[in-house]
């Protein structure tokens, strides 16, 4: 394949790490990227030239993005009522998700960027986790009531449930 030169970069600061597809390994040498962000061992790209794997670092994607997790736990009164609102911002160039507190998902809704979706949700923390069969009915469990959630979440934003959402017991007390 022949690419021209002007759409070559050659060297230059990678967003994240490149990773031998291979052997596996991190990829310390020298290194072209293509105008379609693929990376190639060497310093052109040849019929014979070896790709690369761009490995995303968290931390740089979180700095070009602007958007961070934030780690929020339901509190004894949310136990006591059984629910706990979630947040998520959903930022449609890259497709990462991420969960946020209440604070960073109203300023994220006030700013109404075209290019970020946001969402909040009722995720069930208190109950039976499993399933159970009484006098023939299926009453469901926690982890199913949250798989529930999980799937309509999947419609309004694309990749939420296995992204943030794949523990469908997390949380949960009995």
């Amino acid at each position: 394949m022949y690419i021209p030169k002007h759409k070559l970069i050659v060297g230059g600061k990678v967003p994240g790490k490149l990773v031998d597809i291979k052997t596996g390994r991190q990829y310390l040498g020298k290194q072209v990227r293509d105008h379609k962000g693929n990376y190639y061992k060497g310093t052109e790209v040849t019929s014979n030239s070896e790709k690369l794997k761009l490995v995303k670092d968290i931390k740089e994607l979180e700095k070009a993005t602007g958007l961070r997790t934030v780690y929020v736990t339901p509190t004894p009164a949310e136990y006591t009522k059984g629910e706990f609102i979630r947040y998520f911002i959903m930022d449609s160039r890259s497709r990462r998700i991420v969960e946020t507190d209440k604070k960073a998902y109203l300023a994220e809704k006030k700013d109404s960027k075209r290019y970020r979706k946001v969402m909040k949700l009722i995720w069930y923390i208190k109950g039976n986790p499993e399933d159970q069969v009484i006098n023939g009915y299926i009453y469901p469990g926690v982890k199913t009531k949250n798989a529930d959630v999980a799937k309509k979440a999947d419609k309004v934003l694309p990749g939420i449930s296995s992204q943030a959402l794949s523990n469908t017991a997390q949380f949960v007390k009995m």
